[in-house]
């Protein structure tokens, strides 16, 4: 199948998503829609394009399309994201726009995304994650097992990039704990739902500059979706500490390393 990577300028701000029942029966996931919120991001994205598309060649027989949300971005990210698939039968579309902020950035991808794809939202899967991230070879296929298994939107897991300071890594994983075979958080960068369920709830917040896959999951959970947080959906992050946002991962990172920092400090005294 050729290759079709599409350019759009969508306007700024998307419309609202059309609200709809959610069915009876649940019908089987043909195609997936990856969102991809970039801003800057031209030295990561193409590592991250590369990760899903080997995700999306573990689940053949259902079309995956990737759309980038290139959000204000100065630098190359737009160039780079379309050219990255150039040489493999994978359905890219690039959008950019003045969004200025991950929330509605995500909303612009899945509305382009939704209207790129052939099939109705019944069956149409969207996932989630950042173009600083790089997705397992599985993590498409564990999703869909989810879906499959009855659950209408599953929160996956995150790891930091193995060239973190191992003491960040260490503090990460004594704050990240997890419970078995489920957890407790929430991340954007590693989210999946079906769309039904996302258009049935309004999708992404355009307005949410932080916090915005909490905001959505709760509006998911209050709408009675049956949600998961299962430990076997997996995506690598990058461990930078200073983020766009105040109070994003990026803040997170930057506490848990002031701790580290702290704890080494007083060993040492």
């Amino acid at each position: 199948m050729p290759r079709r990577t599409t350019i759009a300028r969508p306007v700024a701000r998307p419309g609202r998503a059309v609200r709809r029942t959610r069915p009876a029966t649940r019908a089987p996931i043909a195609a997936v829609v990856v969102a991809v919120p970039a801003r800057d991001e031209e030295r990561s994205v193409r590592a991250c394009l590369r990760s899903i598309d080997r995700a999306a060649t573990a689940v053949p027989g259902i079309e995956v399309v990737i759309v980038v949300a290139a959000d204000c971005c100065r630098d190359e990210t737009a160039r780079v994201a379309a050219a990255t698939l150039s040489a493999r039968a994978r359905t890219v579309v690039v959008v950019e726009g003045s969004w200025r902020g991950p929330g509605a950035a995500r909303r612009a991808a899945v509305s382009a995304g939704l209207a790129s794809c052939a099939t109705s939202p019944e069956a149409v899967w969207l996932a989630s994650t950042d173009a600083d991230c790089v997705v397992d070879d599985d993590w498409l296929v564990a999703q869909l097992a989810h879906a499959a298994g009855g659950s209408d939107a599953v929160a996956g897991v995150v790891r930091l990039d193995p060239t973190a300071p191992a003491r960040l890594r260490a503090e990460f994983a004594a704050a990240y704990a997890l419970a078995g075979d489920t957890h407790r958080h929430v991340h954007a960068a590693n989210l999946g739902l079906r769309a039904d369920a996302y258009l049935d709830v309004d999708g992404w917040s355009p307005y949410a500059v932080v916090g915005e896959e909490h905001n959505l999951w709760r509006r998911l959970r209050q709408a009675g979706h049956r949600v998961a947080h299962p430990v076997d959906v997996v995506v690598t992050t990058s461990a930078r500490t200073h983020g766009r946002v105040i109070g994003g991962f990026a803040s997170t990172l930057a506490r848990l390393e002031a701790q580290a920092v702290a704890g080494v400090a007083e060993r040492s005294a």
